[in-house]
């Protein structure tokens, strides 16, 4: 009963963050070990686009992964660098990453500091499907929840335009 309490409680806080809401951006480890410091690619002037996702190499994930490393280059235009985020672990990370030929970082979150942060959701290991995008001052610029995975990229891709104009 009380991972049903846990697990509700959890859900419930998906819903929390808001746009202008500061967010304590900590350092990282990508798929392949680096470390990648959020706050630091922030300061620098960056925004950080996290796109969680259930489970690498099923079809929706991998038709959402495809498209972001298809307008990876864009994004990088705008100055927008793009993670994506799950909790598998990074071997299987990585082998997502060369099979569709992925770009950015992939970020394994096994403890689910990431998801817990940002408010996304799950049940049973798998995250929601919810992207978040974090302006340069450290703050949540814009909320996606229970996203398309086949529209996904193109829907924030566009809302990035329109901050950059």
């Amino acid at each position: 009963m009380r991972w049903l309490s846990l697990l509700c409680a959890f859900s419930l806080s998906a819903w929390a963050l808001s746009p202008g809401d500061p967010v304590s951006l900590p350092r990282v480890q990508d798929a392949y070990g680096r470390v990648v410091d959020l706050a630091a690619l922030a300061r620098e002037g960056r925004y950080l686009l996290f796109w969680f996702y259930p489970k690498a190499n099923s079809p929706g994930c991998t038709a959402q992964g495809k498209r972001y490393a298809e307008l990876y280059e864009q994004f990088q235009a705008l100055g927008v660098e793009v993670f994506g985020v799950s909790a598998d672990p990074a071997a299987e990370q990585c082998a997502f990453i060369e099979r569709m030929a992925l770009k950015g970082a992939m970020l394994p979150d096994k403890d689910g500091a990431l998801a817990r942060l940002f408010g996304v959701g799950g049940f049973l290991g798998f995250y929601n499907r919810d992207t978040i995008l974090v302006n340069p001052k450290g703050r949540i610029e814009r909320v996606w929840r229970s996203v398309n995975p086949f529209r996904d990229a193109d829907t924030v891709l566009a809302y990035v335009r329109t901050l950059r104009r």
